[in-house]
């Protein structure tokens, strides 16, 4: 696949992302090397940071959701991880298509809702069967 049309999926990921609910502020889709390949920002939103520092952020949590690796056989994977902070929540969520363990496919979606949303009723009931439905895009 091209990384034009990868781009061109990714894309549209985000901005279903962002359609899934309201709360969502922002969606993107980040590599297992910590490079931010596309976002999506809800409608009319002013984002709180700059792109440079949104790709910064990508790559943090991409590093943060690895080191949780080492922990996988005491605790299983990760579904999701949630911060908040005083002006909005984030979450990452990792995508992982599991062809093989040495053959491994993964990327993460870096997210961004509004401070009073249900964060993990959204990722659980929303985010989750989306992705679960529309995996070969990440192929």
């Amino acid at each position: 696949m091209s990384s034009h049309t990868t781009s061109g999926h990714f894309t549209r990921i985000c901005n279903e992302i962002i359609n899934l609910n309201k709360s969502i502020r922002f969606a993107g889709v980040v590599n297992n090397l910590g490079t931010l390949l596309v976002t999506s920002y809800r409608e009319n939103l002013i984002p709180l940071m700059t792109g440079e520092e949104t790709e910064n952020y990508a790559m943090q949590a991409v590093l943060r959701a690895a080191t949780r690796e080492d922990f996988v056989s005491k605790l299983g994977k990760l579904k999701h991880s949630i911060g908040k902070y005083d002006k909005l929540i984030r979450a990452t969520v990792p995508v992982i298509m599991e062809e093989n363990l040495q053959d491994q496919t993964k990327f993460y979606l870096p997210l961004s809702f509004d401070i009073d949303a249900n964060v993990k009723d959204i990722i659980e009931n929303e985010l989750l069967p989306y992705i679960d439905k529309n995996l070969e895009l990440f192929n």
